[in-house]
């Protein structure tokens, strides 16, 4: 048998350097999910392709022009496309959106309207009101574009990313609002495209059990990261437990579920899976997610959800043999709360330092292999080794 840690770079190189960033419905996502399949079936493991449609969506390039000045401006993701002139007209209250007159103009969102990014309309699992308030309102007056300030200083942090809003949207810097705010005539042009697709997730399993433990990761990112942290290195762990765990006995079933669709805005290969396979979340014993590991200078997290009192001590005490796993408290943000939403103990695994890269290198550039420790990433696989070791009920 191969070394982990030979097993973890070869997988993480293929995901990361030689096919790269993975956007749901992209040529690229399809080579990684036929890379993991082709894996678990060389393993021995039974696959399926969880088919979903989905949308491929390409963006080269944007421009902003305020008066005679360009202003760097990113294109939200999966904005339509569009080459428009009009007066940019800003709003920083949901009163003021109510207000205002949009009709052949560009609409400008900016403060209290841009505190937060905007759940896109099909979101099922937490969509807030006043959200969708803010977007109704913004199809109903119908601007030319919408542009949103970041509430970030120095990144532009798009607060729109959505596939079913039928407005472009384009996204700047919070530090370049002043520049905005003039009610100058503007120029935008975004270079996108939206084409009809088709994404798979991986189930790979074994055993022979009536009941199943579950471990997930997603496998897809953003359109422009290599997803390093976010999620080649969940994904590589779960191909590499999937080695060390293959052909041995097991009193229950062990399925492994690489995930399609996390990073985009309407979760299609989630909702999927959600509604075949946990119809009958009985059939489930327990799941564990892992999302975000690796981190060069961080222990490993790991948190419950739904999880019964009694059986955190199966768990707690695994992780007391372990130098560098620690317990935190919950964080609903991952494809654990599949599992928890349908009644099924959980545990999500993650960096415990992995939060505070959330707006500066997760879904960028930067999330790269420069920030992976493999030996971190093989502790997490020996840990997950041990759970299907001892975990009984």
């Amino acid at each position: 048998m191969r070394a982990t840690n030979e097993i973890l770079k070869m997988h993480m190189n293929e995901l990361c350097e030689v096919i790269g960033a993975r956007a749901t419905g992209s040529e690229a996502n399809k080579a990684a999910v036929q890379y993991a399949a082709d894996q678990f079936k060389r393993l021995g493991y039974e696959v399926t392709l969880q088919e979903f449609s989905c949308m491929d969506w390409n963006n080269k390039g944007s421009r902003l022009v305020v008066g005679k000045e360009e202003i760097e401006v990113s294109a939200a993701e999966y904005s339509l496309p569009c080459n428009v002139n009009g007066q940019l007209v800003c709003v920083e209250t949901i009163d003021q959106l109510k207000a205002a007159e949009l009709s052949g103009k560009i609409c400008v969102l900016h403060g209290e309207l841009c505190k937060e990014p905007l759940m896109p309309k099909s979101m099922i699992f937490w969509n807030p009101e006043e959200h969708q308030e803010i977007i109704r309102e913004l199809e109903m007056k119908k601007p030319l574009a919408v542009i949103t300030v970041s509430f970030i200083p120095d990144a532009a942090v798009p607060i729109i990313q959505d596939g079913d809003f039928e407005i472009p949207c384009a996204a700047v810097k919070g530090e370049l609002a002043e520049v905005l705010l003039n009610g100058d005539n503007a120029d935008l042009q975004l270079m996108t495209e939206r084409r009809p697709s088709r994404a798979s997730n991986v189930i790979a399993s074994y055993g022979a059990g009536k009941q199943k433990i579950n471990f997930s990761a997603h496998i897809d990112t953003k359109p422009d990261t290599p997803g390093a942290l976010d999620n080649a290195s969940g994904a590589a762990v779960l191909l590499a437990l999937a080695e060390k765990t293959a052909g041995t006995d097991s009193p229950y079933q062990i399925e492994f579920v690489l995930f399609n669709g996390e990073d985009y805005y309407s979760t299609p290969g989630e909702v999927a899976f959600m509604n075949t396979y946990l119809k009958n979340p009985e059939n489930y014993i327990c799941a564990v997610n892992v999302d975000g590991v690796g981190l060069k200078d961080s222990s490993t997290s790991y948190s419950f959800y739904e999880y019964p009192k009694n059986y955190q001590n199966i768990v707690d005490n695994l992780a007391g043999l372990l130098k560098n796993v620690e317990k935190i408290d919950p964080w609903p943000m991952g494809d654990h709360m599949l599992f928890a939403v349908s009644g099924i103990p959980a545990v999500a695994i993650t960096a415990v330092e992995i939060f505070r890269l959330m707006e500066t290198i997760m879904h960028t550039p930067q999330d790269n292999l420069s920030y992976i420790d493999y030996k971190i990433l093989e502790e997490v696989v020996g840990f997950l080794s041990k759970y299907i070791e001892t975990f009984s009920y």
